[in-house]
């Protein structure tokens, strides 16, 4: 019987001995169970298959047991954290920052951060909860291009509302010089560009209330709004 592999995701043939309904392909199964594998590299490929499938008490185990958690692949240079964040696994990302997993490392080929893989991949409890513990919401990389940037572009609504409300700035330029919502309009999001509208005439009305705090309408506003303090 053919089925993907959960760690590789080529096709192989059911082990065996498999069990279970998500089991490795022969040739991953062998790289992680060969007997003379050092120790160091059997923890190694378990870290990311745990992140892999959201297995958060492996990631416990291993953490406890003196395990290094900001371990990069050494083609990719991606850590536990990105594939979780990748993939949208809540439960190993959590357990991997709350065991001091870094979530400012960045990727080798990319140069990211976890943050934009799961913007870039529409994880938007993710990016809340790593911008809740501290991520850098407008964090660039080498195209000067933000998380808020790719939702933008892919049209990931609840992604964007997730990194604003986290005090990423929608005015950020990549190097081209173009904002999210220029990314928005080239890229036929109109719901991304309906909202990046609205927060930039949210803001502007606000700064402009704020400003007329000083004028004779101040009391009024301070009354109104709030504003004038």
């Amino acid at each position: 019987m053919q089925y993907r592999c959960p760690l590789c995701q080529t096709n192989g043939v059911v082990p065996d001995k498999a069990r279970g309904h998500e089991v490795l392909c022969l040739k991953c199964r062998e790289h992680f169970f060969i007997p003379d594998q050092s120790l160091e590299e059997r923890v190694k490929l378990g870290i990311f298959l745990a992140a892999r499938r959201n297995d958060g008490e492996v990631i416990i185990a291993l953490a406890e047991s003196g395990a290094d958690l900001d371990v990069q692949e050494t083609d990719t240079g991606h850590t536990p954290l990105h594939i979780a964040s990748f993939y949208g696994k809540l439960y190993a990302g959590r357990e991997l920052i709350q065991h001091g997993a870094s979530f400012e490392i960045r990727a080798s080929k990319t140069v990211q951060t976890p943050l934009f893989y799961a913007a870039r991949e529409n994880n938007s409890k993710i990016v809340s909860w790593l911008l809740e513990r501290g991520a850098q919401p407008n964090c660039q990389d080498p195209d000067g291009t933000t998380p808020l940037h790719w939702a933008a572009r892919k049209g990931y609504l609840e992604v964007a509302k997730a990194l604003v409300d986290g005090g990423a700035n929608y005015r950020v330029e990549n190097r081209n010089g173009l904002r999210p919502l220029q990314f928005a309009v080239s890229f036929h999001q109109p719901e991304l560009r309906d909202y990046l509208i609205s927060v930039e005439r949210a803001t502007k009305y606000i700064q402009n209330q704020r400003t007329k705090a000083n004028t004779k309408t101040g009391t009024l506003n301070k009354f109104l709004f709030g504003f004038g303090k």
